[in-house]
């Protein structure tokens, strides 16, 4: 399961990955296959995400032999979506009739939608650079992928366990699977040839996005922020010139925290060192921190702001869902925690999701991780927006695996909704994917921390215009999906009752 999503990038092991995980929970009570599929799920999220141990050490300080045991916890509860998946199968074999490709796909849909989570897990991840088998996200949502890989999995694993202990061939599984594995791709390509030719029809929007390339420590340095922000508007005055209609700068990207004020209206003016319009002079939304003048508000908030041409500030944007630990602490005081991790900060939570109107394009800003929540991306979809941008700071994870994994699980927006996604990302990956969920213009990930200083780089993404009040089917109908298998699952033991009962 880990060797098929990023980046590694073994996406075909993705069709039959998990055949031993249904192998170990096989026959198995409810409780001993809780115990299989947690020691499953706690192993793949262990391995695929410890990358987290890199973000503990180069933030909050810990030294790796306390960072691991983070990690094991972060892995213990993740893995549940294992665990109590396979415990719904194994209780669901002995109270329904149904074969196990029926409600397998069932249960997993089930957990993958509703156990809380504090970084987005979804198994189609596997498919992220695959578009031809992802395009299904646009009827239920990424979970509708999940449920197409467990449903091809769970049939062909039927299939070779009845031929190899019973020595017969299960035509019902493997009709099952092979609808998937054929209707799918079918499905796939013609959705994305339909999609093709509206985007072929739509005017375009050149979008700017630049990658400062610049780290976590380089950007606490006043040595390095004047380098840092000429290098960013040098890129930008080049991606201006070559006909760019906006500038996209990453999260926080600009290199004067104290700038940007509530009350602020404009960029510094021309000629002053911190101006962020010096040669050019189209719109451009900056990552920054901006602070109650008053005062009356004590923590800063984590905002986007879109200034005119002329450095007017046009609308802004506050990040909604901070980062735990990392932006904010629940239930803990605040300047307690900040003491004891100098390196975590304390954010104001934004009002919530908005669009922000450049002339007659509407814009859906994101900052950080909030581009991979699928509820709330559907939120700022229903605002008519046309395009989605997203500002992040990834240099926490320097050269992990975390980076990938975060623009992967953003191509699904992607296709959800049919709106192009632009990512600016401090340090990488920066990217394009457009709304048949190929990921274009993708940059390599830079670590300044360890190879040194990094000029700025960047690329124009030429997003097509699609109609804003169009909608997908999940865009109409949201969790209808997950809430129908939560149902189903449930609904299978009166449906189709064991034939003994």
């Amino acid at each position: 399961m880990v060797l098929s999503c990023p980046d590694y990038d073994l996406w075909w092991l993705g069709f039959f990955a998990w055949i031993p995980f249904f192998a170990a929970i096989e026959g198995l009570a409810p409780r001993q296959a809780l115990g299989y599929g947690w020691l499953i799920g706690c192993s793949t999220v262990l391995w695929g995400f410890f990358w987290l141990t890199e973000l503990l050490v180069k933030f909050a300080g810990f030294p790796m032999w306390a960072s691991v045991p983070v990690a094991f916890l972060f892995a213990a509860y993740h893995g549940l979506i294992w665990g109590l998946s396979a415990a719904a199968m194994a209780w669901l074999r002995h109270r329904t009739r149904a074969p196990l490709w029926v409600y397998a796909p069932l249960c997993w849909v089930a957990l993958e939608a509703v156990l809380p989570n504090i970084f987005p897990i979804y198994m189609a991840l596997s498919w992220c650079w695959q578009p031809l088998w992802i395009q299904t996200a646009e009827l239920g949502g990424v979970t509708t992928v999940s449920a197409t890989m467990v449903a091809m999995n769970v049939g062909l694993y039927v299939v070779l366990r009845t031929a190899v202990r019973e020595r017969r061939f299960d035509r019902g599984a493997a009709v099952f699977a092979a609808a998937f594995l054929v209707g799918v791709p079918v499905y796939g390509a013609l959705r994305m040839r339909a999609v093709q030719a509206q985007m072929d029809a739509a005017p375009k929007f050149q979008v700017g996005v630049v990658q400062g390339n610049m780290s976590i420590r380089e950007m606490g340095m006043g040595s390095e922020r004047m380098r840092i922000l000429d290098g960013q508007r040098r890129v930008s005055a080049e991606l201006a010139a070559a006909g760019a209609d906006l500038i996209l700068w990453g999260e926080t990207a600009y290199p004067h925290g104290g700038m940007f004020f509530r009350e602020s209206r404009h960029e510094p003016p021309p000629g002053h060192p911190f101006r962020i319009h010096e040669g050019f002079d189209v719109p451009a939304l900056i990552g920054t921190v901006t602070r109650d003048h008053t005062g009356q508000e004590r923590y800063p908030y984590n905002t986007a702001l879109l200034f005119d041409g002329e450095g007017n500030i046009q609308g802004f944007y506050d990040k909604v869902y901070r980062l735990v630990f990392g932006e904010y602490i629940p239930l803990i005081d605040p300047e307690w925690y900040l003491k004891k991790i100098p390196s975590a900060s304390y954010l104001n939570r934004g009002s919530g999701p908005k669009a922000l109107p450049l002339g007659d394009i509407r814009l859906g800003p994101f900052i950080c991780y909030e581009d991979i929540l699928p509820r709330y991306v559907r939120q700022t979809a229903l605002q008519d927006v046309h395009l989605f941008l997203n500002l992040t700071n990834d240099a926490w994870f320097g050269k992990t695996r975390e980076p990938s994994q975060h623009l992967g699980l953003a191509v699904f927006r992607a296709v959800e909704h049919r709106r192009g996604m632009v990512r600016a990302v401090n340090t990488g990956v920066s990217a394009y994917v457009d709304p048949v969920g190929r990921t274009l213009h993708r940059t390599a990930v830079t670590d300044p921390d360890v190879e040194g200083p990094q000029a700025a780089e960047g690329f124009i993404a030429d997003v097509p215009l699609l109609d804003p009040e169009a909608r997908t089917p999940y865009g109409r109908t949201g969790e209808l999906f997950n809430i129908l298998c939560i149902l189903a699952m449930l609904a299978l033991p009166r449906v189709a009752p064991p034939r003994s009962a």
